[in-house]
């Protein structure tokens, strides 16, 4: 889970031996593999209930039962995330990287769990797009980071490799700050919670982005910020919105964005950047701004589409790449969006998927229809998601020309917490089992196991869920 991409049947089997297999790295990428190595270790005494010594070898020192981790593949169709599989009296996963040996420990985690005999063959397998997984809606309800973790395991299992964590929201700032103490909840996730899972996110190749929203969503930020509103000529607030004419509406963000820059490694940095929905007939001088800053021609979207390009360069500043959601990103009379922002095209909203891609941008497929589970709303339909959907599919029917098939990253299946009670935490991991190994199988692209969602459903069971998971009731 996902289906290999490449099998080839042969005669015999392999026996795991609790007591006696070993997890052998071979000597000359002994360091390079330790931690997979580790991690895999851990999991399989989840699954099996003990764990297999781990020694240093060559091909010549294996026995049976044994499990051989190795580098230095000269399969470059494999890729950084791809792996070799070979069965036989003992089995190894040889890759051109260390995450592509991690991916093929999912795979004899997943084959292990269906039996301790596996029959014989060879596999080679590699994943269709670079990003693949889930984004939580923390800031309309808090998830504690037992669920969090959790659901790092659940996605690794799955070859998934990207966990979004949108944090701040109109209900809710569910992470702690130093810069800003008065904004975050009183329920919130604190940052030595957040280390905990960024290490443990690491261990499992999981790369983790958060999402701090403005110049909208910022509800929870403005309840202790009054004077930050923006407000119309008769000083009705637009809810949610920072007014970008204020000065100290930048200095608020540029606190919070370097705070957070700092503490999360990954490559990337969500602005959120949607749902803005300011004009010039409303707040006259939002658009008395943007045209002392950019001339006449300019209106109250180029003052937003110029916060954008404001944030961007905060971000590249510390060594990341800005991500947004589409929906507002065009539509200026003088300001465009820095190309090197990576957009989240989600609904019809804006421009198509491939004009952002004309204009520069990397994009993901973030469609509402299959990736949205949305409490007191839609729910994937994984049907659709799984028979007709593919990840260069958007929402309303909209695709890219295949030429720029690679300027898509991937996808993720989305958690948007619109009613926050409707659903607990169990009932969310519940819920989510059957859409993520659809997505799971659609972004890494390899041939279906089986042709209908309905005759999909055993396959997914047979893999179950990942070793040790936690939210069982």
């Amino acid at each position: 889970m996902p289906a290999l991409r490449e099998w080839h049947g042969t005669q015999g089997a392999y026996h795991y031996d609790p007591t006696r297999t070993r997890i052998v790295r071979s000597r000359a990428h002994a360091e390079a593999l330790a931690d997979t190595s580790r991690t895999f270790a851990a999991d399989l005494r989840e699954l099996t209930g003990s764990a297999p010594a781990e020694v240093t070898g060559t091909t010549d020192t294996l026995r049976p039962g044994d499990l051989y981790l190795t580098l230095g593949s000269a399969d470059r169709a494999l890729g950084r995330e791809g792996y070799a599989l070979r069965v036989g009296r003992s089995m190894t996963v040889a890759a051109r990287t260390d995450p592509g040996v991690f991916y093929g420990t999912r795979t004899v985690l997943q084959l292990l769990r269906q039996g301790h005999t596996v029959s014989a063959g060879t596999a080679r397998d590699w994943p269709l797009k670079p990003e693949r997984g889930l984004m939580v809606d923390v800031g309309r309800k808090y998830f504690t980071p037992r669920w969090l973790a959790a659901h790092i395991k659940e996605l690794a299992y799955l070859k998934l490799n990207y966990l979004h964590l949108y944090l701040t929201d109109n209900e809710g700032f569910r992470i702690e700050s130093d810069s800003h103490p008065e904004v975050v909840s009183s329920e919130h996730l604190t940052k030595s919670e957040i280390r905990q899972l960024i290490a443990l996110a690491a261990r499992y190749k999981i790369t983790v982005v958060p999402e701090i929203e403005a110049p909208g969503h910022m509800e929870a930020i403005l309840d202790t910020h009054q004077e930050l509103r923006l407000t119309d000529e008769d000083g009705n607030a637009r809810r949610g919105a920072v007014d970008l004419t204020n000065p100290a509406a930048y200095r608020l963000v540029k606190d919070l964005y370097t705070e957070y820059l700092k503490l999360f490694p990954g490559p990337y940095f969500h602005i959120g950047a949607d749902e803005y929905g300011a004009n010039g007939e409303r707040f006259p001088h939002l658009r008395a701004y943007a045209r002392k800053r950019f001339g006449p021609r300019a209106d109250a979207k180029d003052a937003y589409l110029a916060f954008i390009n404001w944030a961007n360069r905060l971000v590249r500043s510390h060594g990341k790449t800005a991500r947004a959601w589409s929906d507002g990103a065009h539509g200026g009379g003088v300001v465009k969006v820095d190309p090197n922002v990576v957009l989240e095209v989600w609904y019809t909203h804006g421009l198509p998927p491939q004009q952002h891609v004309d204009n520069g941008h990397l994009i993901t497929n973030a469609s509402w229809k299959p990736t949205y589970y949305i409490l007191g709303g839609n729910k994937p339909d994984s049907v659709f998601g799984y028979e007709r959907w593919h990840p260069h599919l958007f929402e309303g029917g909209r695709t890219l020309a295949p030429a720029h098939h690679s300027r898509s990253l991937g996808a993720k299946l989305h958690v948007w917490c619109d009613i926050p009670g409707q659903q607990n935490e169990q009932q969310v991991a519940h819920g989510l089992y059957r859409p993520l190994r659809m997505l799971s199988q659609q972004v890494w692209g390899s041939p279906k196991p089986a042709a209908t969602w309905a005759d999909f459903q055993p396959v997914i069971d047979r893999a179950g869920r990942s070793p040790g998971w936690a939210l069982t009731p």
